[in-house]
């Protein structure tokens, strides 16, 4: 699962010019951004995603482990909505 995530918040750097890298291990991903990411973060929580962002600029997402394809599906929807109000 954590493979799929990655190769699509990769897809999101793709589409989304403030993503300057994307990289991870296993289920714990990150997306850097080329902007502060602290605003990200705020409105991804009102939408239901829980991230935090750390070095001011790089979006965490450390799910759990039950981690399914329509969860991943759920969270790229809602970071790529907040990615594109911004």
């Amino acid at each position: 699962m954590g493979e799929y995530f990655l190769s699509r918040l990769g897809e999101l750097k793709n589409k989304h010019s403030r993503i300057r890298q994307v990289r991870g291990q296993g289920l714990i991903l990150a997306v850097e951004l080329t902007v502060p990411g602290a605003e990200f973060v705020e409105k991804c929580m009102e939408k239901g995603l829980l991230i935090n962002c750390t070095n001011g600029n790089v979006l965490r997402f450390v799910p759990p482990l039950i981690l399914t394809r329509q969860d991943v599906e759920k969270a790229i929807g809602i970071l790529d909505g907040v990615l594109e109000e911004k």
